[in-house]
């Protein structure tokens, strides 16, 4: 069964099928982690592999034998220089992990060892070290659900252990609170359009709704009043246009049972809860109290609208997608 762990233990004292060292672009031996799996494997024969290759881009990664070594290989991964965030480092950092766990696949090695990539000389900090480096090793488990794999951090210093623990834990909680992650990747980009759409027509009828005490006592009404029949009208339509442009998805109560979603937090949003979702998972817990208002008979999400639910999916879908 798959797992990361972290742990206090030198790299190369490992017993995984490879370490990975957190290499330079040219392959060469250098300093920190990087001299000492050198030193540790044999540094001429090591060398003498890493020429033949002839270099590693950054984000990229590459496998040589571990000589001397009790890993078997040695995974080099090129993490990138810490300038200030905004020259692709997240990027470049994430596929640094990512081609080394492809990589180990690829030759059918079931445990690797890694050191916290670019947080040395390469000065990446290292709280967004340890986030990007845990983010690219759950998602690979969570692609490649058939491959067993042992994933360990090995750290030396006491401070960034905590750290490591800490960020592992915080993701964890993240995820349970994303559990539409794996499952929405594939929301048409059309959908998407249209779903940008449809929220910037009904978010100021959800507004007024939620913002008028009149209105709500209304809409809480078995019939209804025939003095608010025109927001009756719009949420009719509002119900209907979601079906009509694609937006409802269809399967969603499957999909709560797969994932095990909170039920109460998916009726009842927070907006801590809603900012933390993608906008293709927004999507499908708008798509659930569509479904959930047809289901009941009255078409008009009066529930979701009063309690202000459906302005808070709204306006946290339209600021993800404006800022996409």
């Amino acid at each position: 069964m798959s797992s990361i762990e972290i742990r206090k233990i030198g790299i190369t004292k490992l017993d995984t099928d490879a370490i990975v060292n957190a290499a330079n672009e040219g392959l060469w031996e250098g300093g920190g982690v990087c001299g000492y799996i050198f030193a540790e494997a044999g540094s001429a024969e090591m060398t003498k592999a890493c020429q033949a290759i002839g270099g590693c881009k950054t984000g990229s990664a590459v496998i040589t034998p571990g000589f001397m070594l009790s890993a078997k290989y040695v995974i080099h991964a090129v993490g990138p220089r810490w300038k200030d965030g905004e020259h692709n480092e997240p990027k470049l950092l994430y596929s640094a992990y990512k081609q080394s766990l492809m990589i180990a696949k690829e030759n059918g090695l079931h445990s690797i060892g890694f050191p916290l990539i670019s947080a040395g000389i390469f000065g990446y900090p290292v709280d967004k070290a340890w986030r990007k480096a845990i983010q690219a090793c759950n998602d690979f488990l969570k692609v490649n659900t058939d491959y067993d794999i042992e994933i360990v951090f090995a750290v030396l210093d006491e401070e960034i252990l905590t750290i490591g623990q800490d960020t592992m834990r915080q993701i964890q909680n993240e995820a349970s609170d994303q559990l539409f992650e794996s499952f929405f990747m594939d929301v048409p980009k059309e959908i998407l359009t249209k779903a940008f759409e449809w929220c910037k027509k009904y978010e100021v009828l959800f507004k007024i709704v939620y913002e008028d005490k009149i209105i709500q006592d209304a809409l809480h009404g078995i019939f209804g009043s025939k003095e608010h029949s025109v927001i009756y009208d719009l949420l009719w339509e509002c119900t209907r246009a979601a079906y009509d442009e694609g937006i409802v998805i269809k399967n969603y109560s499957q999909i709560l049972s797969d994932y095990h979603m909170d039920k109460n937090m998916v009726e009842h949003p927070t907006e801590a809860w809603v900012d933390g979702l993608a906008e293709e998972q927004i999507l499908a817990v708008i798509a659930y109290h569509c479904r959930a208002a047809d289901v009941c008979g009255n078409g008009w999400l009066k529930e979701p609208v009063v309690d202000g639910s459906m302005l808070r999916l709204v306006r946290a879908f339209l600021r993800k997608h404006k800022s996409e």
